[in-house]
């Protein structure tokens, strides 16, 4: 295993998981991408939707996030250098995966709860509670979809590169194999 994992990096080795990554958020926002923006949707429809775009969020940023055995992915690491509306584009999609998608931030919270009383003769309080289930990338699709398309095919076109005049690389990471039969 040492031995042919020498042959790549962990830079090489994030790049690649980076494709893996990329493709994971894209399907996802094409999927986002097939709602008719005219059509009026449930709340149920609604969610469905956030849970693509939630899923998009989250795969787009695991790259660029801290992970065990892994470096960050850099924008130099694929030679990418966003144009500054791709890098807005990319500052949002990190904020919303720090402040709303992974964790619950307070500062980026959208909750309501209010109270009425049930029954006039009674004093029974009814809560109304009304989560955040708004799609904040819905009217960005295109853009996010064409900047993941270019992270991908940077990425794919770094790997392509990196392995041409080298010798044969077989390299298997799979943790439901022993680990003596990772690699092959």
């Amino acid at each position: 295993m040492a031995e042919l994992h020498a042959q790549l990096s962990n830079d090489d080795i994030r790049i690649v998981q980076a494709i893996a990554d990329f493709q994971m958020a894209l399907s996802a926002m094409i999927f986002l991408d097939e709602a008719d923006a005219n059509a009026k949707i449930s709340r149920v429809e609604r969610r469905r939707l956030r849970c693509f775009e939630d899923a998009a969020v989250v795969a787009y940023n695991r790259p660029f996030t801290s992970s065990k055995g892994l470096p960050k992915l850099s924008f130099e690491m694929i030679g990418i250098d966003p144009e500054p509306s791709e890098s807005e584009l990319h500052q949002r999609l990190r904020v919303r995966r720090d402040k709303v998608v992974g964790h619950t931030d307070i500062s980026e919270m959208r909750l309501a709860l209010s109270t009425f009383r049930a029954f006039d003769d009674r004093e029974v309080m009814m809560p109304l509670m009304d989560f955040d289930d708004a799609l904040a990338f819905f009217v960005d699709r295109a853009p996010v979809i064409a900047w993941v398309r270019k992270l991908r095919s940077a990425a794919s076109e770094m790997v392509f590169s990196r392995v041409q005049g080298v010798p044969d690389i077989k390299f298997v990471k799979d943790h439901t194999l022993p680990e003596e039969t990772d690699a092959t």
